[in-house]
This record gives structure tokens, C-alpha cells and sequence, in this order.
């Protein structure tokens, strides 16, 4: 199961590059997030699972808690912005969440209450 989470994290980070790149922004550190996001499939061990898991998890709650604040205090100097600009980041922020907590083993899937 903790390979799911982490195609989701690779096909991000492979994002990340392709549109940086369309956008002639690329640079070195691009790289270096598909090699990250491909680690923990290579190396194939539980402890760096739940290492990478756990860090994800902590960057997805911080930029929640920054996209949270940011939407209030937009509405406190009554700047709205369109609801997308924050509901994207509510979205991919709690995805990643999710995976990152299935990736360090925190959330666990029963797979044979799911068979029928």
C-alpha cells in the first residue's frame, strides 16, 4: 500500500519539472525533487517509508495552516481572491496529507474488509 502514495508523490514532482520547464523556470533542485520522490521506491525500506511519510505530512500541515491564514486575512482587508486560488491549495494540500500519512503508516487500509 505504500506505493500508491508514493507514484502520487513522483507523478507531482515530475509535474513540477515538466511545467517548470515549459515555463523556461528549470532549474538544478527540480531534479533533485524527482530523485527525492524516487527514493523511498528504490531503496524499498520501511524506515525511509515512514521518514519521507512523516516529512511530507509536516510540510502538508504547514502549507494547510499557511493557506487557512492567508484566506483570513484576506477577508479581513476585504481582498477576496476567486475560490479556486485557495481551494487548490486546500485540495492538494489534504491529498498530500493523506498520502503522506498512508505512506508513514499512520492511516492503514484494510484490504480485506474492501473484497466482497
Amino acid at each position: 500500500m505504500k506505493k500508491i502514495p508514493s507514484f502520487y508523490f513522483i507523478g507531482l514532482a515530475v509535474l513540477n519539472f515538466i511545467m517548470d520547464s515549459a515555463n523556461n523556470r528549470f532549474s538544478f533542485f527540480d531534479i533533485i525533487f524527482v530523485i527525492l520522490a524516487v527514493l523511498p521506491l528504490l531503496v524499498n525500506k520501511k524506515w525511509l517509508y515512514q521518514l519521507f511519510g512523516g516529512l511530507i505530512s509536516l510540510i502538508c500541515l504547514y502549507i494547510l495552516f499557511a493557506v487557512f491564514i492567508s484566506n483570513v486575512k484576506d477577508i479581513q482587508q476585504n481582498q477576496l481572491q476567486p475560490l479556486w486560488t485557495y481551494g487548490m491549495g486546500y485540495v492538494f494540500s489534504t491529498l498530500s496529507l493523506y498520502f503522506g500519512l498512508l505512506m508513514a503508516g499512520i492511516i492503514k487500509i484494510n484490504y480485506k474488509k474492501l473484497v466482497v
